[in-house]
């Protein structure tokens, strides 16, 4: 039986790519209330992943958390991230990947360089680190990968980003279905509009516009907190809940209903 049968998540080990900020950082701090030890997975913001260590293990007197560098979208990065894991804990328990990263571009602008870039970490890296995690548990763990509503609904500019989210829906309904037998669930958030700061002013006036209008649609008239969304990924990852897997929780205050 694996630690995290246990409602504490006490000596659970999870495994969170992206993991130094917003979403990200909310997830961490969600498993670190729980007394988790969390492997905050960051690319180039060290500082960043050391507060998100920081409030770790502030989160509960149990909870700990290792920083690890690594670009979740390339391969021998990859490596790196579990072979840490593998070296300090032996095990993982709950993999998360919310790392993403792409151009936004019409679709008749994006580059090869783009779609490498999109895909490497969104659809082949989600991919590689799931394989490596898949090997380090122990036959009851859990995989939740994050989506995003565009997937489903149109945003400027997204096309590149929905697509790559589009296709890990997609490995997540395969993997659930090949994992099954080994007791290792897959699921996916689908997160409607997030609650982020200075959010309009990093994206183009379309953009922004699009946002504003898909935000006043939500049916229960708010932006979706990380913090939400956070406590939906450990309610997936949440052993007890073990007749759940190929899903994919839309957390968007209904918006996905419309």
């Amino acid at each position: 039986m694996s630690a995290i049968q246990s409602p504490d998540w006490q000596d659970a080990v999870v495994v969170i790519t992206g993991a130094s900020r917003g979403l990200g950082r909310a997830i961490a701090e969600r498993f670190g209330a729980r007394g988790a030890t969390v492997v905050v997975n960051y690319r180039s913001n060290e500082e960043a992943a050391a507060e998100t260590v920081v409030a770790v293990e502030e989160a509960h007197p149990e909870a700990e958390a290792l920083a690890v560098q690594a670009d979740a979208g390339d391969p021998d990065a990859i490596d790196y991230l579990f072979d840490r894991v593998d070296d300090e804990f032996g095990t993982v328990d709950v993999f998360v990947h919310n790392a993403a990263v792409t151009a936004f571009k019409p679709l008749d602008e994006v580059t090869a360089k783009d779609i490498a870039l999109t895909y490497d970490l969104g659809v082949t890296g989600f991919l590689l680190a799931t394989q490596r995690a898949l090997d380090l548990m122990d036959g009851d763990g859990s995989v939740v990968a994050v989506s995003g509503n565009d997937s489903h609904t149109y945003m400027p500019l997204h096309g590149l980003l929905a697509s790559a989210k589009a296709a890990l829906e997609c490995l997540v309904r395969y993997l659930a279905v090949e994992q099954a037998e080994k007791g290792i669930r897959v699921n996916a958030v689908n997160p409607g509009p997030l609650r982020k700061d200075n959010y309009y002013a990093s994206v183009s006036e379309e953009t922004a516009a699009a946002m504003e209008d898909l935000e006043e649609r939500v049916p229960n008239g708010d932006t979706v907190p990380p913090e939400a969304v956070a406590e939906s990924v450990a309610l997936l990852a949440d052993p007890r809940n073990e007749w759940v897997t190929g899903e994919v929780l839309h957390v968007d205050g209904g918006l996905a209903a419309l």
